[in-house]
């Protein structure tokens, strides 16, 4: 079955996943030359039929590989999202040229979504879900095995606790420790050390620019860390997450939470606590529910294809400073 469904909250095994299918398919080096990326927002179905049926340049294969395509149908009825042009299509997905890979990739679905509904019997569906607890500390063995690092076990867990199931997160500062270590053993007060602050210094950066009304700048580091690699929904992850806290801390200290109470509840060590308790204070608790209302438009906006996600947190970023 040349088709393929990726779905799931967790991107980065879903890249990796896709990564592995390109180079299976790259066995005589030129699938770059027949590799074609469309975004879903807007797609007609006549096109990706186009697209598929055109044969393959200098290879054997053509990978087509199209983001956003079944969250245009995640509400509506079966009859609405299959009516038309996209029954057609949904009928040639099960006899798709043999040359043609076509790899459709979704954040969250719906078994009702009537077109994933549609095309899962003829597809390699896969759902990517982060490891969590044990199976999370597997995976950071795993990792550090693949880079020949040597972190003690206090350590892996320490950086989960840290940076929790967010694997692209894991998966920097590993490379990080790995580079730092040279080949010694990286224990606790290392992972504090270089990983800790660095995580967070960004997100609270460019939260502290867009509360104060610093746009421009807010929007140039937002733009030079997607330059550097950062995915659009790590980032808004990020800040999700740094709003949740901000929201959490101010409905405790509204109640009269004492610093040992907030420390228990939010599970932050103390040089992060005493950020988020600052922050949280400037911000009236009306305001934080706002923000965090608009932060799950945002990413409800950037899967269902309705935004480009660099736009979106561009567009966030204007919202949070005119809060």
């Amino acid at each position: 079955m040349p088709l393929y469904i990726y779905w799931g909250t967790d991107s980065f095994s879903l890249r990796e996943a896709l990564r592995e299918l390109e180079l299976f398919l790259d066995d005589l080096g030129q699938l770059w030359a027949s590799t074609v990326r469309l975004e879903g927002k807007g797609l007609r179905p006549q096109d990706l039929m186009e697209v598929c049926d055109a044969l393959p340049f200098l290879g054997r294969h053509r990978l087509v590989v199209v983001e956003g395509l079944l969250g245009r149908f995640q509400e509506g009825s079966e009859k609405e999202a299959l009516a038309g042009p996209w029954a057609a299509f949904a009928a040639y997905a099960a006899r798709l040229p043999p040359h043609t890979h076509l790899v459709l990739i979704e954040g969250e679905l719906s078994p009702q979504n009537p077109l994933f509904k549609a095309l899962r019997p003829h597809a390699h569906a896969r759902e990517f879900r982060p490891p969590r607890g044990e199976a999370l500390l597997r995976w950071i063995g795993q990792r550090c095995r693949a880079l020949g690092l040597r972190l003690s076990h206090k350590a892996a867990r320490l950086l989960a606790e840290l940076l929790g199931d967010d694997l692209w997160a894991l998966n920097s500062e590993l490379e990080k420790l790995a580079i730092f270590a040279r080949g010694e053993l990286v224990r606790e007060a290392h992972v504090r050390e270089l990983v800790a602050a660095a995580r967070q210094a960004n997100v609270f950066h460019l939260v502290d620019l867009a509360s104060e009304g610093r746009r421009m700048e807010a929007l140039r580091l937002l733009r030079l860390l997607l330059s550097q690699g950062e995915e659009p929904l790590h980032l808004l992850a990020l800040i999700q997450g740094h709003y949740r806290r901000l929201l959490v801390a101010q409905e405790l200290m509204s109640e009269g939470a004492t610093p040992a109470q907030l420390a228990q509840e939010l599970r932050l060590p103390p040089w992060l606590l005493s950020r988020v308790a600052a922050q949280a204070r400037i911000h009236p608790l009306s305001r934080l529910r706002r923000i965090f209302r608009e932060l799950g438009e945002t990413e409800a906006a950037i899967k269902r294809g309705q935004m480009a996600p660099e736009l979106a947190l561009e567009a966030l970023l204007f919202a949070l400073a005119a809060a």
